[in-house]
């Protein structure tokens, strides 16, 4: 007789296991099985939110010890350098491998969980999801899916791809401002937006990381320039490298049938930044104290900001038609605007007097142009 679970959550990702974290809080008594492609958590991933006033405690709400805290933050283009203070609001910095083996210890004895186990199908019979993987079958009433596999007509703006190339180094002397971090240092370039993004964790310890938003970026291409700008640190030490390509846009997923889409894949990423950690912790703190089944899978889906949307959506534009602007657009932001304002809209939680700010500190002529869509859109 085969064995049936009430879910069956496919990847033990940063979404599925913040989602688990605040539903098994709330809920008990469900079978629940969680699938894992990989055998081992990799330590090649940072989280990173904003925290303050207004916004879920992400340390708090899900335990989550952080690597490091900043208050300040520069940005610079060319001859031209912002420095804010952002307090009360802070940037908060957790570590990849220790965030997702905190997450999994807070519920994994309620639930079952196997690993290196990728799953290759999934179908529908009589009622109950089948999931064959390469291991085998299992059985569920329904899917909760975290893998990243976005369908073009899902994607309802422009789409830029963010590529990052970053090493974490240790030098032999003091160099870094542990007590600021370098969101942006531009680079000049015609075809795409590049920066530095630089996390320092103590004067001689620092994430660096070059960034690119394009339509088509070639990570061999932002590894060489990556490695040229760390020339400037020698002697260093690598303690370790991360790397990926994550999808810019906004996304209004199918709703198939008890099949609950999280992550990438379900707009959890917010378009104009990359930016996943603060969509997840308000989506996941928001979910009510009832089960998640077929009755009610359509509450706990992830519904994004029509304004936010609609925002993100001209910045796309923008970023894809005119990117030796972005450099540009970004500092005017990041100069203009209030940062209790910015940090709230950057964290999906603006007020109506927060887009007003935002909007007017925005570029106009360019933010005009970038309400027309983009070519073969």
């Amino acid at each position: 007789m085969k064995h049936t679970y009430d879910l069956i959550i496919i990847g033990a990702g940063l979404s599925s296991l913040m989602f688990l974290n605040q539903y098994l809080k709330k809920t008990s008594g469900q079978d629940i099985l969680l699938l894992e492609q990989k055998n081992i958590i990799n330590s090649d991933q940072t989280f990173c939110a904003w925290e303050g006033p207004g916004l879920t405690n992400i340390s708090k709400d899900f335990q989550l010890k952080p690597k490091k805290i900043w208050n300040k933050i520069v940005l610079n283009n060319l001859n031209d350098e912002i420095k804010r203070d952002i307090e009360p609001y802070s940037y908060v910095c957790f570590d990849g491998k220790e965030t997702l083996e905190t997450l999994l210890s807070t519920c994994k004895e309620k639930i079952t969980v196997i690993k290196n186990e990728k799953v290759l199908l999934l179908s529908y019979e009589d009622n109950v999801h089948n999931v064959t993987t390469e291991n085998g079958v299992h059985y569920g009433m329904l899917i909760v899916d975290s893998r990243n596999n976005i369908k073009k007509h899902e994607i309802k703006s422009s789409l830029v791809q963010q590529a990052f190339v970053g090493n974490e180094i240790e030098l032999t002397h003091d160099r870094f401002n542990s007590d600021e971090i370098t969101l942006m240092s531009f680079s000049q370039r015609e075809d795409e937006i590049e920066f530095v993004y630089i996390l320092p964790f103590s004067k001689k310890r620092a994430l660096i990381e070059t960034t690119v938003f394009s339509t088509s970026p070639k990570l061999t291409d932002i590894e060489g320039r990556h490695q040229k700008f760390l020339k400037k640190y020698e002697p260093y030490k690598k303690i370790r490298q991360e790397k990926a390509i994550i999808p810019m846009a906004v996304v209004s997923p199918d709703e198939e049938r008890k099949i609950l889409k999280i992550g990438i894949s379900a707009g959890m990423v917010r378009a104009s930044s990359g930016y996943s950690m603060r969509r997840i912790a308000n989506w996941s703190t928001k979910l009510g104290p009832h089960q998640l089944d077929e009755s009610s899978v359509s509450s706990f889906r992830y519904y994004s900001s029509k304004w936010l949307n609609w925002l993100d959506k001209i910045l796309l534009n923008v970023i894809i038609k005119y990117p030796n602007k972005g450099p540009f657009l970004f500092m005017m932001l990041f100069k203009r605007a209030k940062m209790p304002s910015l940090i709230r809209f950057l964290s999906d939680k603006p007020s109506a007097a927060d887009l007003i700010n935002i909007l007017f500190c925005m570029p106009k002529r360019l933010m005009l142009k970038g309400l027309v869509k983009k070519e073969n859109d």
